[in-house]
Parts: structure tokens; sequence; C-alpha cells
């Protein structure tokens, strides 16, 4: 995903999560959820990686989403898929995967505090990574899977809106088989939806988390905002399309955030 900030206005393109610019500098964190989309997609987003991270649980994840070559990885014949960073409070991760790979190269620091999620512990400890060995990143992908329990999902969120103070102002995107999740802050921003999604009619959202009040105008959606104010308790725009037009605009003066359906993106991609 890259964005650009001319005159102010932000530039999102959803689709370069699937077809990745040279220029673009990007780091990986798998979280402890099943990771759904094919392996060519992921892999290839993997070794392009600056940096790559499994949280706690998710190296399991991981190695078992390797198959066969899980097997080259932990006898150490095949590297390439070794995760250049371990963060978590491991209560989760199979011990016996986790020795192995510290034997190599792979640097695992335990982070037992039981006030902050893994995941969030994760985006302090890549920061301490990349300022330690002078990486310069433009997103952070983070391959979160929107199934199952609710409560993991808000905690996603409540570390999304908290990400400015853990990792630098760096964009962090979430990635699930149906779904790209990511913030829009103040200002205005322009969202380039690509055709298969408009053929699709596929949903999008955006929704305030913060409790103050917003003032938010949109153009492209089916049901568009005109200086509406959105909160919780009164009116988020959810279960929304595209009217047509490949490119959105929101002006917000809050934060927000933006979901959207990439299903059809991941059927072409994953062929």
């Amino acid at each position: 995903m890259q964005n650009l900030n001319l005159d102010s206005q932000t530039v999102w393109n959803p689709i370069n999560v699937f077809k990745i610019e040279d220029t673009f500098k990007y780091a990986i964190v798998i979280l402890n959820r099943p990771i759904l989309l094919c392996n060519d997609q992921v892999l290839s987003l993997w070794e392009k990686a600056q940096v790559t991270v499994t949280v706690d649980g998710g190296t399991t994840r991981w190695i078992d989403y390797l198959g066969d070559r899980a097997n080259k990885l932990l006898t150490g014949e095949c590297k390439k898929y070794l995760p250049m960073l371990i963060t978590g409070d491991m209560d989760s991760v199979v011990k016996e995967q986790l020795i192995k790979l510290e034997q190599m190269e792979t640097n695992v620091i335990f982070t037992p505090d039981i006030m902050e999620t893994d995941y969030t512990k994760s985006l302090i400890e890549l920061r301490k990574y990349i300022l330690h060995n002078k990486i310069e990143l433009n997103g952070i992908y983070v391959f979160a899977e929107t199934s199952g329990r609710l409560d993991q999902i808000i905690s996603n969120i409540n570390t999304l809106h908290k990400s400015d103070k853990l990792i630098d102002y760096i964009p962090i995107f979430q990635i699930a088989s149906n779904s790209l999740t990511w913030l829009l802050k103040s200002g205005k921003h322009v969202i380039n939806v690509p055709d298969i999604l408009l053929k699709s009619k596929s949903w999008c959202a955006l929704i305030p988390f913060e409790d103050t009040n917003s003032c938010v105008t949109t153009t492209g959606l089916k049901w568009n905002l005109n200086k509406t104010n959105m909160k919780f308790s009164k009116l988020i725009s959810t279960s929304n399309t595209y009217d047509g037009h490949n490119e959105i605009t929101v002006i917000t003066n809050v934060t927000l955030v933006w979901i959207m359906g990439i299903e059809p993106l991941t059927r072409i991609y994953n062929t």
C-alpha cells in the first residue's frame, strides 16, 4: 500500500498490497491468527519485506503455514522464511520451535507486560529494531484475520489508534483474507479503488472510534456523507459500497477507521 501526501492530500492505492513497488519499504507482522491468503501472495510479501516479525503464537502459525518449507527452516537449510524478530509473552508459541529459531539468527524478545497486548508490544519492539538497524519504512503490513473473537478484533483497532505513539507515524495496514483496514487521520484522503471491487460492488466502511464529534464529507460512495457528525451511539457508516467511480474522497476532522472488502482481489492474485 503506497500513501503519498500531495498538497495536504493523502493518496492511498490498495492494489499495491498485491503489486508491491520496489520503492515501498515495509515490515510484516504475523499475529496469532489464521493466515488464509494463498502461499504465493504471502510468501512474496515476506521475501520482499525489510523486516519480518512473528508475534508469540503467530510464530507457530507461520511455521504451520509454511508447510513443507518449515522442515528446511527449522533445520537451518532455508533461512529466508526465518523471522528477523519474535516477540510476545511466549505463552502460545510451541516452545521447541522457539528454541530452534532462537539458535539461528532470530532476535527473540520476551515481553511479559500484561497491561498491553502482544500486538502492541510487537510494534514497540519493531520500532527499537528499525532504529537500531537504521531501517526506514513506508508502512507495516499486519496479518490479522478478522474471523473469530470480537474482543481481539476490537483490541487490534485499539492498537491501530495507539500506533503513532508506538512506531512514529508509520502507516499500519491490517490484512485479512476478506478485508484491508487502516486509519484515515484528520485531513483529506483519496482512495483509488480497483475496477474489480467496483464491478463486484464490494463493501466498505468508515467508523469513528474516538469519543468526539466529527465532521465527515465523502464522494464516490453509494451513501455519501456531507459534513456529517459521526460518532458511536449516533451515526457510523457500515455496509457501504461505491457509486461506480474509482476515486473515493474522505475529508475528516478526526481519525476514522477505513475498512474495505478485498475478496475479489484476493481471488485474482491467489490463482
